[in-house]
């Protein structure tokens, strides 16, 4: 999922993960920020945060949704120890 600021100038990506088997991740989505075209900041979010923050960019700054569909990435979940 993709949402856009009014003056387009912050994106901000939502992606499913999966692992290098393809198996899905289901409890965390990867949340890409970038401004003006440049990634700043790459995280991985729980899906109860990715569903929160979507509203709030929504619903609070008015961003829109300019691309619904949900392609999952690749993402190697041994090094999410941390999360």
């Amino acid at each position: 999922m993709q949402i856009t600021s009014n003056g387009g100038s912050m994106v901000v990506d939502f992606y499913p993960v999966k692992d290098w088997d393809n198996t899905p991740i289901n409890n965390r989505i990867l949340k890409v920020l970038s401004f003006r075209g440049d990634t700043q900041r790459k995280m991985l979010i729980t899906r109860d945060e990715f569903y929160y923050q979507v509203k709030q960019y929504v619903e609070k700054h008015k961003y829109q949704i300019t691309d619904d569909s949900m392609i999952p990435q690749f993402h190697n979940w041994r090094r999410l120890s941390h999360v």
